[in-house]
């Protein structure tokens, strides 16, 4: 089911890279690579330290629980949706990418994917 909602997203955006269901600490338990000209495993590793730190940073002011994660750089974009606390979805995109569609779909993901970790 994991596979199947994240190539259904994949399929509904333009300019992805990659869909993936991660956990916290880092490691995927699904992913869909569509075009595997980056080194999709590095940044991973490198976008859950900011994660990590984001949730922290959070914690420490009273923001509230993180539910979402945009960051934009010069070639790429990167989205998060939390699932829950310990689970949520990531999508990297070319700079080009409709960030609003991006958003909507992540959304619709979570809630079609968060009863399976209730």
């Amino acid at each position: 089911m994991f596979a199947e909602t994240l190539r259904e997203i994949a399929s509904k955006m333009e300019n992805v890279y990659c869909v993936l269901l991660m956990g916290m600490d880092g490691l995927p338990i699904e992913r869909v690579i569509v075009d595997d000209s980056l080194n999709i495993e590095l940044l991973t590793a490198e976008f859950t330290t900011v994660l990590r730190l984001t949730n922290h940073t959070a914690a420490e002011v009273n923001a509230g629980a993180l539910d979402e994660i945009i960051i934009v750089s010069e070639k790429m974009t990167l989205l998060t949706k939390n699932i829950t606390s310990d689970y949520l979805l990531l999508m990297i995109l070319s700079q080009d990418c409709n960030i609003g569609k991006a958003r909507f779909e992540l959304k619709k993901a979570k809630y079609t994917l968060e009863k399976e970790f209730v």
